[in-house]
């Protein structure tokens, strides 16, 4: 266990998460999206799948209203009707995001739960088990949380799986090996990004190790 100093610390790491945690998966939607999605939509052009293509613009439409019923709805339809597409697994992130953000993560976890068991892409599976275990972490499903992360293999996720996995360490009461999991973020990202400043912020919050 830690002592009151180590639990000082790990509130503000906790603080720093609860007020910055919903841009980290900002960006990771963003980056959900945007990934191979133009190359994903000219195949869909390609192969005149237009239904993918009109079932995923409802979906971000209702998104974009902030209607998570009909984004909900819409992503089913086209995880149904094509649940191998590309799409559909971008219609399920959107899905998610808008039902976390309205309060409602076990329907967000059912939408990344789609994601992680029908991804081809390899990053987009290991990206939905990423939030899918920020989700259960969250519930305090911590050993089910870093289940999942181990499984991820992407490189360009390697730094993101590892912060949260010390994250996860942390809250479990394990302040050593979480310094180790926000070590490695700090040792294979460069002084510029983000993630790299976010790890190093934990690391001095957590003080050397004893």
């Amino acid at each position: 266990m830690y002592d009151l100093e180590e639990q000082e610390q790990i509130d503000v790491i906790k603080a720093w998460w609860k007020q910055y945690g919903n841009w980290v998966w900002v960006a990771l939607l963003v980056a959900a999206i945007a990934f191979g999605g133009f190359r994903g939509w000219r195949y869909y052009q390609r192969t005149q799948a237009e239904k993918a293509g009109v079932l995923f613009d409802a979906i971000r439409l209702a998104a974009q209203q902030g209607d998570a019923a009909k984004t909900l709805q819409a992503a089913k339809v086209l995880q149904d009707t094509m649940p191998d597409s590309a799409m559909a697994v971008r219609g399920a992130f959107i899905g998610a995001a808008v039902s976390h953000g309205k309060g409602d993560d076990p329907a967000a976890r059912q939408e990344l739960e789609w994601v992680v068991a029908h991804a081809k892409e390899p990053l987009m599976a290991d990206l939905g088990r990423l939030r899918l275990a920020g989700l259960l972490a969250d519930e305090k499903q911590y050993d089910a949380a870093l289940q999942l992360l181990a499984a991820n293999r992407s490189s360009d996720l390697t730094a993101l799986t590892q912060d949260l996995r010390g994250d996860i360490l942390l809250a479990q009461g394990k302040p050593n090996e979480a310094r180790a999991a926000y070590q490695g973020v700090v040792d294979g990202s460069k002084d510029g990004d983000v993630l790299h400043q976010v790890a190093q912020s934990k690391l001095e919050a957590l003080g050397d190790s004893r």
